[in-house]
């Protein structure tokens, strides 16, 4: 049960459009009241600062996308509102967080301190002042910290209590419904298959799983790979040298063992656009052409200079010469209702939390008084678009 609750997600991220904006009278302190409990600014645009540091650590170009700062924005503050309705109804049940809850989250945080940047051991003065000092940076003082982890702990405790008193047990008779229909799938038997789409949701879901399914279970192969490469829009002159180019390559290369070192040595020569990389695919892997390659050869095998080209493909696609060499392949395996029936059950366990929490979360905002007091400039143009 605990892993499902730990899976559940926030869901109606665009609720926000279920709560009243108020554009008059409004706080200087609060970019938002749920039951007249305030949600600071302050808050808000630390929050919002972390969460763009995130963006801009994992995807920057999103960034550059209209309003998607706002976009962010918006989502942090539904997340900030939907916290505070769970922990204000959590504190209605006399849910609390004891202070052994409260340390041994705080110990699982400060072991991240155990060494410094240099790798070397901090003695536990040390590491106490490193924490210290991590949520200084972090314009956090401590008693806001364990504040936020008793709150956290505390909503936690009042969604895992929603779930356990709500979450219907799984019969062995749905498991083996369920797995007949994602077997189906998996086995692409059209018959069934029509069936299932007939029937609302069933199809959906099942396809969803026998997807993961095909790619967790399909026999796999890891390999390296060097493209010399070449697209039709080249001159046959000019192919004519990439092709050549990939057989001086392949010449020296004698076995597996100096696969790389000859990858590594043409992939830096300048303007050589001679590329090394290591891929992991399952079979039926896109694109084919190239991953059904790996299947056909043995372990430690190096393939002859192969060619793909692509028709009207957007320029740097990965397209030429190839040379493989394939360092691993694992059998695939069979997909049984007796290997997969715990995997199944727990799958269905963890979509019944994600509904019980979604209804929950529904119902406890619509009873809720929120008023949101801050606007985001992405609405007032659309509002102004409007009235033009």
């Amino acid at each position: 049960m605990k892993k499902a609750v730990s899976l559940l997600l926030f869901v109606c991220l665009a609720m926000i459009g279920c709560v009243s904006q108020q554009n008059q009278n409004q706080k200087a302190t609060a970019v938002a009241t749920v039951n007249g409990v305030e949600i600071s600014s302050a808050d808000f645009d630390s929050n919002l600062e972390k969460a763009i540091q995130i963006v801009q650590a994992q995807n920057p170009q999103s960034l550059q996308q209209p309003n998607a700062k706002d976009i962010i924005g918006k989502r942090i503050l539904n997340d900030m509102i939907l916290k505070e309705v769970f922990l204000q109804q959590a504190k209605k049940s006399n849910i609390e967080a004891t202070q052994e809850e409260i340390d041994a989250v705080v110990s699982r945080v400060k072991e991240q301190f155990k060494v410094n940047k240099e790798g070397k051991e901090l003695t536990p003065e040390e590491q106490e002042k490193a924490f210290e000092n991590a949520l200084k940076a972090q314009n956090i003082t401590k008693e806001n910290y364990l504040s936020n982890i008793a709150n956290d702990i505390i909503i936690e405790k009042y969604r895992r209590g929603l779930i356990t008193t709500n979450l219907k047990p799984v019969t062995k008779e749905e498991t083996k419904i369920f797995f007949d229909n994602v077997s189906a799938i998996y086995n692409n038997d059209t018959k069934k298959i029509e069936e299932l789409k007939k029937s609302q949701g069933r199809y959906e879901e099942s396809a969803i799983v026998a997807n993961q399914l095909k790619a967790s279970l399909a026999p796999k192969a890891q390999f390296d790979l060097i493209l010399v490469y070449a697209d039709n829009k080249m001159s046959k002159e000019e192919l004519a040298q990439r092709k050549q180019l990939a057989n001086s390559i392949r010449k020296e290369i004698k076995d597996k063992s100096n696969f790389a070192d000859v990858a590594n040595k043409y992939s830096q020569q300048k303007d050589s656009r001679v590329y090394f990389s290591k891929m992991n695919v399952f079979e039926g892997m896109q694109p084919v052409e190239l991953t059904s390659r790996a299947f056909k050869l043995n372990v430690g095998d190096v393939s002859n200079v192969f060619e793909i080209f692509k028709e009207n493909a957007e320029p740097n696609v990965a397209q030429g010469y190839f040379i493989m060499n394939v360092v691993e392949k694992v059998a695939g395996q069979k997909f049984t209702y007796e290997s997969f029936e715990k995997a199944l059950v727990d799958y269905i366990n963890t979509k019944r939390a994600e509904s019980i929490l979604s209804q929950a979360t529904q119902t406890l905002v619509k009873e809720a008084d929120i008023k949101i007091l801050k606007t985001f400039e992405m609405d007032k143009n659309a509002q102004q678009q409007a009235a033009a």
